[in-house]
């Protein structure tokens, strides 16, 4: 009797070690996200809970009176047989994406948010600012030359910062892909500022903890405002759709706009879009264009309050629409394969190219901004001028 009751007592520990991380990875940042618009990964995470199911049943079964007591200790020995194989391979899953967030990084790598003084320029653009997204380092894909030539041209061009809109690595967990961004950052910007935001490819999977130690301070949320005299630029935390876009930070994002004046003049930032072109996947039949989730959510409060320019990765592609009063600009294009099928073009749509790999150049003025889209050689490919609304 002792021995099954200390059989019992170590199952019921391998348990609640398997639940314990099956519940940790459900609440991973982004992965309802990942498992809507990447259906394998929901059988995955099916496969998990069916395992632990599997477990739990097992053991309850254990307990079912038998005459025979050598039938109920071989199932005791099943069920905590399987539970020590499950239960191990749950905490080598979970080693597995938790030791590149507790290991050490070099300093040098380590590149903070853009810090951008507080001191009027006399004479104007007040600001000159470069953006683009989605570069994917660690991706077999991506475009390595294009990329370097966007950082290098950037770096030789004395911008007051770079805001790069995410998907940094291919694999967030991959440590070793912010490693090789974190390298080219510093080789090619020339001490250029840099704001990085977090994308979905980021988040993959708890590549958040990872993220965090490249490019921001352990406190700071994934949303964020940084002022400049009279322009304010906002960071939502938007990965796949709105899914992270809770209460929590739809009211923060209400509080920021509330404060903000009417003659100046605000860019929110986000990795996932709003409006855009794209196309619908074949196999999925999910649509990556006008992202109905964001659309309902967040772009509503972002035009309530007349923001100007909304900036996004997530489709590969350069692209300029409009809403209303407020400009949607996508910039997706820093390396990453290029969405040359466009098979939905949105309504809101201005300009769109799905050929080239470049960035977005901003010039900040005191009642207007002009946006310059450029490929990676720097070469204009097309202005505008948004006014102050």
């Amino acid at each position: 009797m002792k021995k099954i009751k200390k059989l019992n007592i170590i199952n019921i520990i391998l348990i609640l070690i398997s639940t314990f991380i099956l519940i940790w990875i459900i609440n991973l940042h982004g992965l309802s996200g990942l498992c809507r618009w990447n259906p394998k990964y929901k059988k995955i995470i099916y496969l998990l809970l069916f395992l632990n199911i599997l477990i739990i049943s097992i053991f309850a079964f254990s307990f079912v009176s038998f005459k025979n007591k050598k039938i109920v200790k071989a199932i005791k020995i099943i069920s905590i047989t399987l539970s020590s194989i499950i239960c191990l391979s749950f905490i080598s899953l979970f080693l597995y994406f938790t030791i590149p967030v507790i290991s050490k990084t070099d300093n040098k790598y380590i590149l903070n948010e853009v810090n951008i003084e507080n001191d009027l320029k006399l004479q104007e653009p007040l600001l000159s600012l470069a953006v683009s997204s989605d570069p994917h380092w660690g991706s077999e894909n991506s475009n390595k030359e294009a990329r370097d030539e966007i950082l290098k041209n950037i770096g030789l061009a004395n911008y007051d910062a770079f805001l790069c809109l995410g998907d940094v690595a291919e694999i967030g967990s991959s440590e070793s892909f912010y490693q090789l961004a974190a390298n080219d950052f510093e080789k090619f910007l020339n001490n250029t500022p840099l704001h990085v935001v977090l994308g979905n490819h980021d988040a993959l999977i708890n590549g958040t903890g990872v993220f965090k130690k490249y490019f921001q301070k352990k406190q700071d949320n994934f949303y964020n405002q940084i002022d400049y005299d009279n322009l304010h630029i906002i960071t939502l935390d938007l990965l796949w759709d709105a899914k992270e876009f809770d209460k929590t930070q739809e009211q923060w994002l209400i509080s920021q706009l509330e404060d903000i004046k009417r003659e100046d003049i605000t860019i929110v930032l986000s990795h996932c879009y709003g409006y855009c072109s794209g196309y619908e996947d074949l196999e999925t039949s999910l649509k990556w264009y006008d992202n109905k989730d964001v659309i309902e959510k967040v772009t509503p409060i972002i035009e309530k309050y007349d923001v100007e320019l909304m900036l996004s990765g997530h489709n590969h592609l350069m692209e300029l629409l409009k809403n209303k009063n407020t400009y949607y600009g996508i910039i997706g294009t820093m390396g990453g394969i290029l969405d040359r099928k466009s098979d939905y073009i949105s309504p809101q749509s201005i300009w769109l190219n799905n050929e080239d790999f470049g960035w977005l150049d901003i010039q900040v003025y005191s009642n207007y901004l002009e946006l310059t889209y450029k490929n990676y050689k720097g070469e204009n490919l097309y202005t505008t001028v948004v006014e102050n609304n």
